[in-house]
């Protein structure tokens, strides 16, 4: 099964960079990018028309017209599992919002992108093996 993950990050690159790191490390997925909250949330309702919700949700939090948190609720609402927060600015304050959001995760930006592409990957290969059990 092809893992679809969406990434939501304001800046076009970020999902460029992971999508080349994942092609390394995964053979068998999809990544559909959002700029915003907004985007992500009409990605979504797509990606339900056509086949299903995404498998994992990578969401920047600070994105113009509705924040990740916002947005997260929102998708979470529609059935999205599996998001986590990604975000260079991680305070106590917005730790504590996401988690009330029920996000699976943080990481951090500042980890690195080959380190955010290899728990990514470990994530969907975690997904297969229950999937097949």
């Amino acid at each position: 099964m092809t893992t679809k993950i969406l990434i939501v990050d304001d800046e076009p690159s970020v999902s460029k960079i992971l999508e080349s790191y994942l092609r390394r490390l995964l053979d068998d997925f999809t990544v559909v990018s959002a700029s915003n909250g907004e985007e992500a949330i009409k990605k979504v309702d797509d990606m339900t028309k056509h086949g299903g919700l995404p498998d994992i949700t990578l969401m920047d939090v600070r994105l113009s017209a509705m924040d990740g948190i916002e947005c997260t609720k929102i998708l979470s609402k529609k059935g999205v599992k599996n998001i986590h927060i990604l975000s260079a600015y991680v305070d106590s304050n917005m730790i504590s919002k996401a988690a009330a959001t029920g996000v699976s995760g943080i990481i951090r930006k500042s980890e690195g992108y080959k380190a955010v592409a290899e728990k990514v990957a470990d994530m969907a290969r975690t997904m297969r093996v229950h999937e097949h059990s």
